[in-house]
């Protein structure tokens, strides 16, 4: 949490519960999930995230009868589809700092490299080149189908796909309070820009909050439903 409290201190006060129910879309090692647990002590998190190399990771970091892990890749249509590993050859062994609970071993054998840029969505130049699929499936009929009622935080990191998690949550999407959402990956085909995140998002009745967004080409963007949540 060393470079990251603020942010997650300044979702909590927003948030304003210990006992959120949150759902994160994409949680590659669960890092962000650990970072979660730990600014909500009383949480329930459920987590997608279709990666195998990414799971296998997760399931080693992230041990905890609070979380839910779903190896599933969040999308607008039922089914399968394609999903593109990122890989980035290194003349260095070394682990980035940020992933030193990982072994060196594991890091390298596993291939994970930058697995934190894999995505549905082609366009990243660096990806095996193994076809790999995953099964696919619309929030809303996830949402039904495991009855969890209100959500009060959705954390959406899917590298390009934003459009389709969002299109995938229908009329469910009115019974969710906040939404933190990453913008501009624009290496990837159909990623959304600033602008049109915004647009997106507006035409589903949220609004941004601006001094919990960004506002460069690329960045995170925080929204609350206007029919749950008092304008900020």
């Amino acid at each position: 949490m060393k470079n990251y409290g603020k942010k997650f201190q300044l979702i909590k006060k927003l948030v304003g519960k210990d006992d959120p129910l949150i759902v994160e879309i994409g949680a590659h090692y669960g890092e962000d999930t650990l970072r979660l647990l730990e600014t909500f002590p009383n949480a329930n998190i459920h987590c997608f995230e279709p990666d195998d190399r990414n799971i296998k990771i997760f399931n080693q970091t992230v041990i905890d009868e609070r979380v839910v892990m779903y190896q599933l890749a969040l999308s607008n249509k039922n089914g399968k589809a394609r999903f593109y590993k990122s890989f980035i050859e290194s003349k260095t062994n070394k682990i980035p700092d940020k992933y030193n609970f990982i072994s060196k071993k594991e890091y390298n054998k596993n291939l994970l490299r930058n697995s934190g840029s894999s995505s549905l969505k082609v366009g990243y130049p660096n990806c095996l080149s193994e076809e790999y699929y995953v099964k696919t499936i619309r929030f809303e009929d996830w949402y039904k189908r495991e009855n969890i009622g209100y959500i009060d935080f959705i954390w959406i990191d899917v590298q390009g796909a934003e459009y389709e998690v969002i299109d995938g949550m229908g009329s469910t999407i009115q019974n969710i309070s906040f939404i933190w959402i990453e913008y501009g990956e624009d290496e990837y085909d159909g990623a959304l820009n600033r602008d049109q995140t915004i647009e997106l998002l507006f035409s589903k009745n949220f609004t941004l909050i601006e001094n919990l967004s960004s506002k460069g080409t690329k960045g995170d963007l925080m929204f609350q439903n206007n029919l749950i949540n008092d304008i900020c």
